[in-house]
């Protein structure tokens, strides 16, 4: 919903004001507080008509008779959109981020991992890491390892990360026969993308078939590895910030909190919460009641897509309170984006130094 152009300047101000206060002090707000923290010029008598405006037009209501004012979702939106008009870093307090997501680690499940629990640990809030694009990954190079036993390692290299996985091959499999496959594969495939590489078999076989009869085991082994690696790790949610989400009085009550347990364990319900427009670039914002899945009122979803060569690979989001601070996980969303994408686009290999 865009900002409502019934709004005036001071009813902006106002609506602005005890929204802010909310999310702060987590009590009703009153006409004395905003003239308090905000228009110390207007009385509260003409701050309270202003309230009484606000409430009738719907962006804000009263819990009890004699109370004062809280947000209403329609409310929350007018802030929200307000707030990320213009998201700017504090890149001086957020740069330590990036010692905590370039560590040494090139494996792409640690790299998840490190993001989720950073963007976890910087919020407090549960984060949710979704492979919506997995399949835009770029293949930078394919290894098949022989171990013994007939088990083969498995190496996939990707612009973000490494796939890996040890696997039983058939018997007939040699260590040449390995070798010359992952030049095979790399030769072929190195520069595409993962749906590239998983829906060309058939193709792929039918075009060299004499070349590639003797590898085609061994191709079906890799293709194994990435199914399973994504059947697994399709949805990462960190659960660091879960104890303080329920500690907010919105969430405090026993089936509130069953339902928000459940929903962070469910991938098809995250998938559905985590979907963004395919033109958006920047910082989405879904609130509990614009989320049409229900049992998540009260509640707010910020999150963005991670873009690397015009596609996006996934989406990282945080799941909180409608009383949250938005302009905040905003920013560190934010900061973590930019900096994926500039270490990447920059040819920097994730987790090699800074």
């Amino acid at each position: 919903m865009e900002n409502s152009p019934e709004l005036s300047p001071r009813k902006k101000t106002i609506l602005y004001s005890a929204i802010d206060n909310y999310i702060k002090l987590a009590s009703p707000i009153t006409s004395l507080l905003v003239q308090q923290t905000e228009l110390h010029d207007l009385s509260t008598a003409t701050l309270r008509n202003e309230l009484n405006a606000l409430e009738a037009m719907g962006f804000l209501k009263q819990p009890h008779t004699s109370s004062g004012r809280v947000p209403t979702t329609k409310g929350y939106r007018f802030f929200v959109n307000e707030t990320l008009k213009d998201i700017k870093c504090n890149r001086k307090n957020l740069s330590e981020i990036k010692n905590e997501m370039f560590s040494r680690s090139t494996n792409l499940s640690e790299i998840v991992e490190a993001i989720s629990k950073v963007v976890s640990t910087r919020t407090q809030y549960p984060t949710v890491f979704m492979f919506d694009g997995f399949e835009n990954l770029l293949v930078q190079g394919i290894k098949t390892i022989f171990l013994l036993n007939n088990q083969i390692l498995v190496l996939i290299e990707t612009n973000v990360g490494a796939i890996s996985n040890t696997i039983l091959a058939n018997k007939s499999v040699t260590k040449q026969d390995c070798d010359n496959a992952s030049q095979v594969f790399t030769s072929i495939f190195g520069g595409k993308n993962i749906s590239f590489l998983t829906q060309n078999m058939g193709n792929f076989s039918l075009s060299i078939k004499k070349s590639m009869k003797e590898y085609e085991g061994i191709f079906k082994l890799v293709l194994q590895v990435l199914d399973v690696y994504y059947n697994k790790t399709k949805s990462k949610v960190s659960n660091f910030g879960i104890i303080k989400l329920l500690e907010n009085k919105e969430l405090k009550n026993v089936e509130n909190a069953k339902n928000i347990l459940n929903i962070l364990d469910d991938d098809e319900r995250l998938k559905d919460l985590m979907e963004i427009k395919e033109n958006c670039d920047g910082i989405s914002v879904n609130l509990g009641d614009e989320v049409e899945m229900g049992k998540l009122n009260d509640c707010a979803i910020i999150k963005t897509p991670l873009v690397l060569d015009g596609r996006r690979i996934a989406t990282v989001g945080v799941i909180g309170p409608e009383r949250i601070d938005y302009a905040n996980i905003a920013s560190v969303l934010k900061f973590v984006s930019d900096e994926l994408k500039n270490k990447l686009d920059k040819g920097g290999k994730y987790g090699k130094g800074k």
